[in-house]
This record gives structure tokens, C-alpha cells and sequence, in this order.
């Protein structure tokens, strides 16, 4: 059985062009799900590999529009992946929520994750209900350390999937599976049966082995794009099939 992996991609990054043939070269090598990013100038909740990568994507005159756009033509040649929408809060609000949630369902979008909107903020539950309007999944994003009355005070019994962090703070750190962690895993597990994915700092084979011993699902984000930098689309393919299980290291 391959290992159940969701990847990252920036919408734009390398390229246009490039950033389509990257989603069939991961739909190809097996990925489970992939979560594909609207470009920001202030995504505070990544670190500089992903930063420059969406600093890159800006330059190309990557847009909210055209990044579903960019969707929507991959979804015509082909591609089947599940997949999910990372976003700030400002660039879907800036967009409007309905026409977030409208072109999301046109483009066959699973779900939408937005790491900078508290679950329990009002702002989160409007966007839920609008989410629930067109079918659209929106996943919770919990970090180690929150107070599990936060949990509580949240219903996530009808949640499909959970974001977990490995560990509070930005994106790109070593993955690392501590105490606060597993009692977060413990008490999601005792109240929800939703898939649980684990990202931040998952980059080689035995870090997938690690996460998937707590969690369904192992978030790739850093470590493709340092990939993308060094090997391109095809070291990318090769370094993701070693990640699923698809070919050995």
C-alpha cells in the first residue's frame, strides 16, 4: 500500500506552465491529495523556502483568479487528485467569500485551508457555512500546545480532515513529534474520526515513517519546493515516488 501523502504546490511556481506539469507529475507518482497554494506577499505562517517561492509566483502575475484558472485547466486535461486550497484570510476576503467558494466548486476543489483563521472565530464559522453551501470541505488547522477547550468549544465530529502542525510557528522547521503533540493527536482521536494530516518539517522517508504512526496522512511543503530548486519537475517526481512508496530510495 502506498504511503498516503499530500504535496504543496504554489500556484505559478516555477511557472504557469511548469506548476501544471508538477500537478500531473505528483498525480502520476501517487499522491493522495494535493494542496495546491493562492500566492501571498505575507504568508506568515511559512518560512523562506515557501516565501520565496510565492514571491516567485507574484512575479509571474500569479493571481487569486488565475491560480483557479490554473486549476480549472488542469481539471480539463486530466487531473483527478483531490485537491485542496491553501489561503490566506486577505486574499479570500479581498476575493469574497462566495466567489471563493463558487470557483472552488467549479474547479472540483475538496476543500479549503486557511491557516491564519482561527476555527472558533466568527469569521471562520461564516466562511464554514458558506463552505457547506457549495459542498466545499474546510479544514481546521490545530497546532500542538492550544488549549483543548478550544477543541471543546468546537465541533469537529463532522470534519472529513484535520490539519495537524507538528510544531507551532513556520513552515519548513525539522519535523519533530513531541509530548505536546501526541496529547493533541490523543484528544482529536478520542473525540473525532477524521483523517488527522501531519505537516511541517516532513521531508525524507523515515519523517513520512514517523508521521504516519500518528497521523493518516504525511503534508509535504518545504521539502518539494527545495526539490523543485535543485532537481526540477522530474527530481521532484523521483524524490515524491520515494516519499509514497512508489519506486525505493
Amino acid at each position: 500500500m502506498k504511503n498516503k501523502i499530500m504535496t504543496h504546490v504554489i500556484a505559478g511556481y516555477p511557472t504557469e506552465i511548469q506548476c501544471i506539469k508538477l500537478l500531473f507529475s505528483m498525480q502520476a507518482a501517487g499522491v493522495f491529495a494535493i494542496e495546491v497554494q493562492i500566492p501571498f506577499s505575507d504568508p506568515n505562517a511559512d518560512g523562506p523556502t515557501i516565501m520565496k517561492a510565492n514571491d516567485i509566483a507574484l512575479g509571474n502575475a500569479m493571481t487569486t483568479r488565475k491560480s483557479f484558472e490554473l486549476i480549472h485547466r488542469s481539471r480539463e486535461k486530466g487531473l483527478t487528485t483531490p485537491i485542496y486550497i491553501m489561503s490566506y484570510a486577505n486574499k479570500l476576503f479581498n476575493f469574497g467569500i462566495k466567489n471563493f467558494c463558487q470557483e472552488s466548486k467549479r474547479c472540483h476543489v475538496t476543500g479549503l485551508i486557511i491557516p491564519d483563521l482561527p476555527f472558533d472565530s466568527p469569521e471562520y464559522q461564516e466562511l464554514l457555512t458558506t463552505c457547506l453551501d457549495f459542498g466545499i470541505e474546510l479544514v481546521p488547522v490545530l497546532s500542538p500546545g492550544m488549549a483543548p477547550s478550544r477543541l471543546n468549544k468546537y465541533d469537529i465530529n463532522h470534519q472529513a480532515l484535520l490539519y495537524l502542525t507538528s510544531t507551532r510557528g513556520i513552515t519548513g522547521k525539522e519535523l519533530a513529534i513531541n509530548t505536546e503533540l501526541l496529547k493533541l493527536v490523543k484528544k482529536i482521536r478520542s473525540i473525532s474520526s477524521a483523517q488527522l494530516a501531519l505537516g511541517f518539517g516532513i521531508r525524507t522517508p523515515k519523517d513520512v515513517e514517523k508521521a504516519l504512526k500518528i497521523a493518516d496522512i504525511a503534508v509535504i511543503g518545504s521539502g518539494v519546493i527545495e526539490v523543485i530548486q535543485t532537481g526540477g519537475i522530474v527530481g521532484a517526481n523521483n524524490y515524491i515516488k520515494q516519499l509514497t512508496g512508489s519506486t525505493t530510495s
